[in-house]
């Protein structure tokens, strides 16, 4: 019975630990890195592999908050707030995008 349990702790740890890895549409993580370079691009990159994202990861694994999007005065307040206080968000991407940009950030208290 011992056993049994064991087992079934396992699996429901590894699927709960898949469900934060990066994934086509973007990753579920916390942020490792957070950058802007003179243009304004910001720069996000997580602990985790962003080149498994349905677009073209920018060189150094990172996602592009790109300055000119709609919000991204609010999308980039965000992902200062999730690299402060080291809490899970989810990064969507453009699939398919040529610098892996960013569509959305979503935080919440669950992840």
């Amino acid at each position: 019975m011992k056993r049994i349990v064991l087992v079934l702790v396992g699996i429901l740890l590894s699927a709960s630990a898949s469900a934060f890895e990066c994934q086509p549409y973007g990753c579920v993580s916390t942020i490792s890195d957070l950058y802007t370079n003179a243009n304004g691009y910001i720069y996000v990159a997580t602990p985790d592999d962003e080149t498994k994202a349905n677009c073209t990861v920018y060189p150094g694994n990172y996602f592009v908050l790109k300055p000119e999007s709609q919000n991204a005065d609010k999308i980039y307040s965000s992902l200062l707030a999730a690299y402060v206080s080291q809490k899970k968000v989810q990064l969507r991407v453009v699939e398919g995008s040529p610098v892996c940009e960013l569509a959305y950030v979503r935080m919440h208290v669950d992840f």
